[in-house]
């Protein structure tokens, strides 16, 4: 009698034990599938191409005294990052005629070490193409400058009395501090202004590039400046070929 006691009082206890068991296999599981549908979702996000990371990824609006450079006549900017590294597009005022937008774009690029030559056609398509009036540039038809920060490169187009110049150039963090981890930093410039074209080139300059605003007044205008790093040496820029 007390063996078939025994028998009859197991059950229970065993079955409390299993469904403990069952309950810790059920936990464990959904634990499992949460992790394995943030690994999938990860691996999604990782295999997305440059130009869908682009697509996808908006701009905020930014004040202008957060700037990457002092340009002069700065209007708005827009900022956004694309994983592998920042973007901003600075609009500067325009009182021409000229179709389209004064705009300076600056895209870096996180730690990079080899920093290669500049593209013009990566350049341009990171722009978004030629603006008005430059629809039928090349690159051959660039003029390389130099100034205190290192080379750049430059076209320009008289349209009546106004002067527009597009301008590109590369800098790294031994010339300047960049923002982020940037290793390098791509600026195009596209401007057009009743005046010279030293007038024009001026957001693309060592004294818009070489230096940081502190603070502004209402109209943009740079009130005190910060200097961010001395020239420690240059990149030449080449128009076409070689790494991005």
């Amino acid at each position: 009698m007390k063996a078939d006691r025994v028998r009859q009082a197991s059950p229970p206890h065993t079955a409390k034990r299993f469904g403990w068991r069952r309950g810790l296999r059920a936990a464990a599981t959904v634990m499992l599938l949460s992790s394995l549908a943030g690994c999938v979702f990860d691996a999604q996000e990782l295999v997305l191409t440059k130009q869908q990371v682009e697509e996808r990824t908006e701009y905020t609006s930014v004040p202008t005294a957060q700037a990457w450079v002092n340009a002069p006549n700065m209007r708005s900017v827009l900022e956004r990052n694309l994983r592998i590294g920042l973007e901003q597009r600075i609009s500067l005022a325009n009182d021409t005629p000229v179709p389209g937008d004064n705009v300076m774009m600056l895209r870096t690029r996180n730690g990079v070490s080899g920093f290669g030559r500049l593209r013009f056609e990566s350049l341009i398509a990171n722009f978004g193409g030629l603006p008005q009036p430059f629809t039928g540039l090349s690159s051959g038809s660039l003029v390389q400058g130099d100034d205190g920060v290192g080379p750049y490169l430059w076209a320009s187009q008289d349209v009546g009395d106004v002067t527009c110049i597009l301008g590109m150039r590369r800098v790294n963090s031994g010339m300047r501090q960049l923002p982020g981890n940037g290793g390098i930093m791509d600026i195009i410039v596209r401007n057009c202004v009743l005046g010279s074209q030293q007038d024009a080139l001026a957001p693309l300059l060592a004294d818009s590039i070489g230096v940081a605003p502190i603070a502004r007044d209402p109209q943009g205008n740079s009130r005190m400046l910060s200097p961010l790093a001395a020239p420690s040496g240059s990149v030449i820029a080449i128009p076409s070929g070689g790494s991005q």
